[in-house]
């Protein structure tokens, strides 16, 4: 598959380059991603390269994985990640800590959600959310880009060295179900 791009309102999602290498060192060295996310850990400047001149462009090629950098403007610097395994059409994200808090990574996530749902994978009539449990960014990303929570039989998430955590999950419909901001009632209201 050929990267595409996506434009909103605020951002350009575009494909992530061996230049981001040093600032996506710099993110992915944010304590709560050693506890949060499955990015390695420690997290080195040859993973980043790695990442980024390898496994971005085989994953686009393959169509196994799609991830976009997310920016302010073209050329601009790179402020986050955003994905989507095709396998299971499954949502994966991350932003830089100076830059969480101001919407951005909903506005992003709803933009490919979108996507998506309009054909951007063929066949596809869902998309999947899941996080590790406690991941109450990632939670909040979810309910406001349209994801009703769900539970499945075994809500867990892989971690980095071959094991399981407690996950929670939510899944994403062309149309938002109108029972999906509800559904995180429990979770997050009381916790916000």
């Amino acid at each position: 598959m050929i990267p595409v791009e996506i434009v909103t309102e605020r951002l350009l999602l575009d494909l992530p380059v061996p230049g981001d290498a040093d600032v996506v060192t710099r993110y992915c060295q944010d304590p709560l991603f050693e506890h949060l996310l499955t990015t390695p850990w420690p997290y080195t400047h040859a993973h980043a390269e790695s990442f980024l001149s390898a496994y971005v462009p085989a994953g686009w090629a393959s169509g196994s994985e799609l991830t976009w950098a997310i920016r302010d403007e073209r050329g601009g610097p790179l402020l986050g990640m955003i994905s989507v395994r095709e396998a299971q059409n499954e949502i994966g994200f991350w932003m830089g800590s100076a830059h969480r808090g101001a919407g951005r990574m909903s506005e992003a996530a709803n933009a490919v959600c979108e996507w998506v749902l309009a054909g951007g994978i063929v066949g596809a009539t869902t998309v999947f959310w899941r996080a590790v449990e406690g991941n109450l960014g990632s939670a909040k990303v979810a309910r406001s880009s349209g994801f009703r929570r769900i539970e499945p039989v075994n809500p867990t998430v892989p971690t980095r060295d071959g094991g399981t955590l407690p996950a929670w999950y939510g899944v994403r419909e062309s149309a938002i179900d109108p029972r999906a901001e509800a559904s995180w009632n429990d979770l997050l209201e009381v916790r916000s």
